[in-house]
């Protein structure tokens, strides 16, 4: 939403700044040229094929160990052990602003559609000021994606489900992890207190401020005065009394900061006046979660959550334009897991969540939703406001598990689902709630072959901007997606597999902006937009056999997919801006020798939709400055997208420490991807003179790292 009044870290600030302070970091290596498939990766050839119905084990482990998935995914080239990074090589997945910084979109749906989750519950935001992830990679025990069609256990997303779990710490002796790039230095922490207690504790920040001073010039007339800083860090405790009983604390949080002058003679002030001016970010969040576990082994389970999170966020651009906001969440969380039956297995839980936001901003306002022609002809007054807002949403479900046959496995589910947002801002106002059914059916046609069912219904609470007084509307409702998925999973031997899924997702209620056509334009915004994604995924993919010289794994990917929206008002449908046709992936890793890893990653895909630039027209806001005129919506595609990352890992030792170097070469071809196209102003000299640039991604660059274990 182009109101911009609460986002993800950065969206609010100017697109060249957070662009230039990308760059600035990049830059620092050059010297060194002198589905429901859980990720594409499949698990190990010991487990099943198709999933039985049991609660396993005797007693409840730790999980101190990632995945053998997950360490696959860890691994892709170029991402340098970031696992939200490498969610890009993921069938369906693609940026949606860039290469870096930018946010998942899957299958046609918007980013602020999908939930990002760290152990089940909300995360704050997961991606630094340069895009790199919030999450140590050697804290992560397991990470899946779902796509489309999941199950009852996840609310408040009509996309895609990006589910992180953290693993345990070990019983081990008092050790950890160092580890150094050009970018950041981090150090864990972890090893056992008694034979029942455990912890680790993990802290990384960025290394660019020892690079610049203030003062330093980044980009074309932007001036830094505080240099780029960010931190992260995790910690937990564990207590595991007995085989049944397991308790954990979990602290976890992150950090970013910035602070330049944009000059009117910048790329950024010719492009946008509005932003000329200082550009700050202070932005941070802190978590805390106690978990309490239970297991009856082989009849039943119980986890109890309990999560405080803190957000807050300051921004600031142009002249004394700002945001500032503290989002408080509580949340209270009960699963549970029930083998009643050798065929039957029941999954509920319960979810309650208070949620308090303070705001304050200080804004030009654009009434503008991601699916709009012309957001400048939605620029509203200056606006000022504060205030605060408290509600409560609350969550319950069920999905009954039953084994049919040896070969037919139903899961039958609902979650029903309430928040008072618009009965707390209003007298008038009603609880919104829903009902959302879901299905997954599976039949085991042979002992290789899986063929899959899914669907169902599901809901988002729509973004704070588009809802608040001042700056939306209090009363739209909530977002809501169909979905319906049939896919097939083929073993071909122990370690190749080969998958394929259609999908269909249909979109209603969300957000259109009110522009002066509209009677009630000064609601801003209505829930008159609806839309549609459907598309097939093909997926070739082979786990590891061994460390050993010769060995290969990795996946090969295909998408086909198509998505529009449609202004149900004047019935005008029209390609949605992340529509992308073809999308292909090629992840390889192969084993040189016993110390040396190569690794590769190719993205081929279609560029995504944009309307062109047809023109340009006097700025009413700004006297001496042009405004772009566009053509038709979203009639053009910007050119094919390809990116090819090259990877080498050297296991070695250090000071007679097991150590392993990382050495990296991102966007090898050097191909300057396009993201899309704005009209800037010539400089002082030449004023009158404005130009059609290229939004352009970042060519080629090195990247080296260590990591030493203790």
């Amino acid at each position: 939403m182009q109101t911009m009044i609460f986002h993800t870290t950065g969206e609010a600030l100017p697109k060249s700044f957070r662009l230039s302070l990308l760059v600035a970091g990049l830059a620092l290596t050059q010297p060194l040229q002198a589905d429901d498939l859980h990720v594409p990766v499949a698990a190990s050839s010991e487990e099943p094929t198709i999933e039985r119905l049991s609660i396993q084990g005797k007693k409840l482990n730790s999980d101190t160990e990632p995945t053998a998935a997950t360490v696959q995914l860890l691994s892709v080239a170029g991402v340098m052990n970031d696992p939200l990074t490498a969610v890009f090589s993921l069938p369906g997945v693609v940026y949606a602003d860039g290469d870096y910084g930018g946010q998942p979109a899957v299958r046609g749906s918007s980013p602020d559609d999908n939930a990002f989750l760290i152990d089940g519950l909300p995360a704050g935001y997961l991606f630094h000021i340069f895009g790199n992830s919030i999450l140590n990679e050697n804290l992560l025990q397991d990470f899946q994606l779902h796509p489309a069609a999941f199950g009852a256990e996840y609310g408040n997303a009509t996309g895609g489900v990006f589910a992180a779990k953290l693993r345990d710490p070990r019983q081990q002796d008092i050790g950890g992890v160092a580890d150094l790039s050009f970018m950041q230095s981090g150090l864990l922490l972890e090893g056992a207190i008694t034979d029942t207690q455990a912890f680790y504790t993990s802290y990384r920040q960025s290394n660019l401020q020892y690079f610049f001073k203030k003062g330093d010039e980044l980009d074309d007339d932007v001036t830094l005065y505080q240099p780029p800083t960010s931190s992260d860090y995790q910690a937990r405790y564990l207590w595991q009394p007995d085989e049944q009983h397991k308790f954990t604390l979990t602290a976890a949080g992150a950090r970013d900061e910035a602070r330049a002058n944009i000059a009117k003679n910048s790329e950024q002030g010719r492009t946008d006046p509005d932003t000329i001016g200082d550009a700050y970010i202070h932005a941070r969040f802190d978590s805390q979660l106690a978990q309490y576990q239970y297991q009856l082994p082989g009849v039943y389970q119980l986890q109890l959550s309990l999560q405080q999170l803190d957000d807050q966020q300051q921004t600031g651009f142009g002249a004394g334009q700002f945001i500032r906001y503290q989002d408080k969440t509580r949340t209270v969380q009960l699963l549970n897991q029930w083998q009643y039956h050798p065929d039957h297995q029941l999954h509920f839980g319960l979810e309650t969540q208070q949620r308090k936001l303070d705001y304050r901003f200080d804004i030009v306002p654009y009434y503008c939703t991601d699916h709009q022609p012309d957001c400048f002809e939605q620029r509203g007054d200056r606006i000022q406001d504060q205030g605060d807002i408290s509600y409560r949403s609350d969550s319950a479900f069920v999905t009954e598990q039953w084994q049919l046959s040896p070969a037919w496995n139903w899961q039958l589910g609902v979650r029903l689902e309430q928040q008072d947002y618009q009965q707390r801002l209003s007298p008038q106002g009603k609880k919104q709630r829903l009902i959302l059914p879901r299905s997954q059916l599976s039949f085991a046609a042979t002992d290789q072959l899986e063929l899959l069912l899914k669907a169902g219904r599901y809901s988002r609470f729509g973004d704070i901007d588009s809802v608040l007084p001042k700056t939306g509307n209090p009363e739209l409702l909530q977002p809501k997606a169909d979905h319906l998925a049939f896919g097939a999973n083929y073993q071909l031997n122990d370690h190749w597999s080969v998958s394929a899924e259609t999908y269909l997702k249909k979109l209603s209620r969300l957000p259109l902006a009110l522009t002066e056509q509209d009677a009630d334009q000064a609601k801003h915004y209505s829930n008159d937009t609806s839309g549609r994604a459907y598309g097939v995924e093909l997926l070739l993919r082979k786990t590891p056999e061994s460390k050993t010289a010769g060995n290969f794994d990795g996946w090969a990917s295909l998408s086909w997919s198509k998505a529009d929206r449609t202004d149900e008002r004047r019935q005008i449908t029209t390609e949605y801006y992340l529509d992308t046709p073809l999308i292909a992936n090629l992840v390889l890793n192969y084993q040189l020798s016993n110390n040396w890893k190569l690794g590769g990653r190719l993205t081929v895909r279609s560029g995504a939709k944009y309307s062109a630039i047809v023109g340009s027209k006097p700025n009413p806001y700004n006297p001496g400055y042009r405004v772009a005129v566009y053509g038709e919506h979203n009639a053009e595609t910007l050119p094919l997208y390809h990116r090819l990352d090259l990877q080498a890992d050297y296991d070695s030792t250090l000071f007679g420490l097991p150590a392993t170097y990382s050495y990296a070469i991102l966007n090898v071809l050097n191909r300057r991807n396009i993201s899309g196209y704005y009209l800037m102003a010539g400089k002082d000299d030449q004023a009158q003179s404005y130009q059609i640039q290229a939004d352009e991604n970042i060519g080629i660059f090195p990247s080296i790292g260590i990591k030493v274990k203790f």
